[in-house]
């Protein structure tokens, strides 16, 4: 079944109102029209079931047969990956398969061994990210759109810290605490019902310097292990997510 975001405001009462390039795929390139069913998410986590009316000039509205949850999101978690900026289109790959597993957010950074960089806001890279972001969450089913954020600078990163009930590090000088272990530990800590919070540290190509390691323990963050074998910038974090994925099911 074909699948669609609207904000909110594009509902109303019974009825879902859709426009612009959804509304082109719908009409011009899908061909649906009258009586035709579609799913729509409202990108907070609830999806309708709509059923179609005939397409106007620029608008095509449908009428709600019903609702329910999501089954693209996992509640018990929310998890933002930051990321060094990579070089050339690897970061699309990252966005890509980072939404398809589950990433609630993405925050690019920078760092010493970091060779790409976002110079100014003109920049068209977040543009386009944020729509990569967008066609991953409706190919997966996502019940969100997750967000790329404005590039960070290292030390901003580290501010953030404080803000997530675990920060984790994957950092490839680490040879004791696993991700399992780290896990593990702030299990037996959490109190709370509400969603545990996760932040994945994850370096560019060169990984980090040591100075930057050492920064982040003494800012709280955990260093952890992702085995024997060094893993390529866009290879860790889907790792974690994986991994953190297989942990909450269990």
């Amino acid at each position: 079944m074909h699948r669609f975001f609207v904000k909110p405001e594009q509902r109303f009462e019974s009825t879902i109102t859709i426009s612009g390039e959804d509304f082109k795929h719908i009409a011009k390139v899908l061909r649906l029209g009258k009586g035709d069913v579609i799913e729509v998410c409202d990108g907070q986590g609830t999806d309708y079931l709509v059923t179609l009316n005939t397409p106007g000039e620029q608008t095509i509205s449908g009428s709600i047969a019903r609702h329910y949850p999501s089954q693209g999101e996992t509640p018990e978690m929310s998890v933002t990956l930051f990321q060094g900026l990579p070089k050339g289109a690897k970061m699309e790959v990252i966005i890509q398969k980072a939404v398809e597993l589950g990433v609630y957010q993405i925050i690019p950074f920078s760092s010493c061994r970091a060779v790409s960089q976002i110079k100014d806001k003109q920049d068209k890279k977040l543009e386009r990210w944020q729509r990569i972001a967008y066609e991953a969450a409706k190919q997966s089913k996502r019940g969100i759109i997750p967000r790329i954020l404005w590039p960070l600078t290292f030390k901003e990163v580290l501010s953030e810290v404080a803000r997530y009930d675990l920060m984790i590090l994957a950092y490839e000088d680490e040879n004791r605490q696993t991700l399992k272990g780290a896990l593990e530990a702030v299990r037996k800590i959490s109190k709370t019902d509400k969603p545990l919070s996760i932040g994945v540290i994850v370096g560019p190509e060169g990984g980090f310097d040591p100075q930057e390691a050492a920064a982040c323990q003494a800012a709280g963050v955990i260093s952890v292990t992702l085995g024997k074998r060094i893993l390529r910038t866009e290879t860790a974090g889907m790792v974690v997510l994986s991994q953190l994925n297989f942990w909450k099911e269990e």
